[in-house]
């Protein structure tokens, strides 16, 4: 009995597996962030919990101080004094998040808020930022953490360049994967403005990243749809 040992008949079917051509298709799902949305969250922000700081490190300061003990709530922080300049925290006003910032007398300031999410270990994440028009001058940082002991530790960072117009991107995206079941998203915003200025945002998204693999297609000279296959150089296509 001879055995047929062809990868691919003459009519192109397979006839081992793994023969496919395979196409990756990107898609993010899901919502992983609590009241991303501002102008679903009202002035509710103005009320939640916000932490004066001074220390070396203001934002790990405030992870370790006032912790994110409610999951997918927001908490705030802000720096109040030397070695940076006081400003307040974020604020939920008419809806856009809002930023405060300045640099005088050669301080900086940060203010920011965050969140403890509920994430899956291993999975990547995409953080998208909707942005306003500002023509004020500053950066805001989206940063992740997650805790090491009694420390933090920074495991992603992108950042916003502001001023922003009308020809730039208005969403800005980023990526990170999740070190533990509830890393912390950071937002906070600094500039180097001697005078007080403010930029917003008016919406955060955090989507699970999802791949698939499907098979490519094509059509034949009769119009005939079929998968595309590979084969391996020293294999014949048939038996024919």
């Amino acid at each position: 009995m001879k055995i047929n040992k062809q990868q691919i008949t003459e009519r192109g079917i397979a006839q081992q597996s793994g023969l496919e051509t395979l196409s990756s298709i990107i898609n993010y799902t899901g919502e992983f962030i609590n009241w991303g949305i501002a102008l679903n969250y009202i002035t509710q922000l103005n009320s939640d919990t916000d932490y004066a700081t001074a220390a070396a490190n203001p934002l790990t300061d405030a992870l370790i101080k006032s912790p994110a003990v409610v999951l997918n709530q927001w908490y705030r922080y802000h720096t109040s004094g030397s070695p940076y300049t006081s400003v307040s925290a974020p604020l939920s006003v008419g809806g856009y998040f809002i930023f405060n910032g300045q640099k005088a007398g050669g301080l900086e300031s940060y203010s920011g808020m965050y969140q403890k999410l509920a994430l899956t270990v291993g999975k990547e994440y995409q953080v998208s930022i909707q942005n306003s028009i500002n023509t004020n001058i500053g950066t805001l940082y989206i940063k992740t953490y997650t805790p090491s002991g009694t420390d933090f530790i920074e495991t992603s960072s992108s950042s916003i360049m502001f001023p922003i117009s009308s020809s730039d991107s208005g969403i800005v995206s980023s990526e990170f994967t999740a070190t533990t079941a509830n890393d912390i998203i950071v937002v906070y915003f600094t500039t180097t403005s001697t005078s007080i200025v403010n930029v917003s945002i008016v919406d955060i998204s955090i989507q699970e990243k999802q791949e698939y693999l499907t098979p490519i297609y094509a059509e034949d000279m009769w119009g005939n749809a079929h998968k595309v296959l590979r084969v391996a150089a020293d294999q014949t296509v048939s038996n024919a």
